[in-house]
């Protein structure tokens, strides 16, 4: 890392320490943080300060075992209606969402809203792109179950 990127690296912990979100150094740079969701439990983020951006991603899905042009579609429409954040693919079909920010947007109130942003994403996307690209029956019920 260049002495810029480690300098913003440290304010993106700083704020995450801020937010009490118990961030994770990571090898080579960077932090890892898990957010709460409703449909999946948990939301691992991992966040790469470079030089004057900041790059934050999160695993979604595997690619999916059937019907992949709708789910690809799906996610293609729903990128014109989200802000900051953006679903894409890797070479083997699994799906993410990533999201950049400028080192000047940078700011705690601008990273809450980012990754309040992508759980409401996850929580409002997941079961519907699980359903159609993957067999499972509609009596199975996804997500955390009531823990009685």
């Amino acid at each position: 890392m260049s002495r810029a990127a480690d300098l913003l690296n440290a304010r993106v912990g700083a704020i995450l320490y801020e937010l009490a979100l118990d961030p994770a150094a990571r090898r080579g740079g960077g932090w890892s943080v898990e957010l709460p969701s409703i449909k999946r439990r948990v939301i691992g983020v991992g966040i790469l300060a470079h030089e004057r951006t900041v790059r934050l991603a999160t695993f979604v899905l595997r690619a999916p075992d059937r019907d992949q042009i709708t789910v690809y579609r799906r996610m293609l429409e729903r990128n014109m209606q989200m802000a900051y954040w953006r679903f894409g693919i890797d070479v083997d079909g699994d799906i993410y969402l990533a999201a950049h920010l400028e080192d000047e947007q940078l700011s705690l109130a601008s990273l809450d809203q980012i990754l309040g942003l992508l759980v409401s994403y996850v929580d409002e996307t997941y079961e519907g792109l699980l359903r159609t690209g993957f067999e499972i029956p509609a009596h199975i019920q996804l997500g955390p179950q009531n823990e009685s």
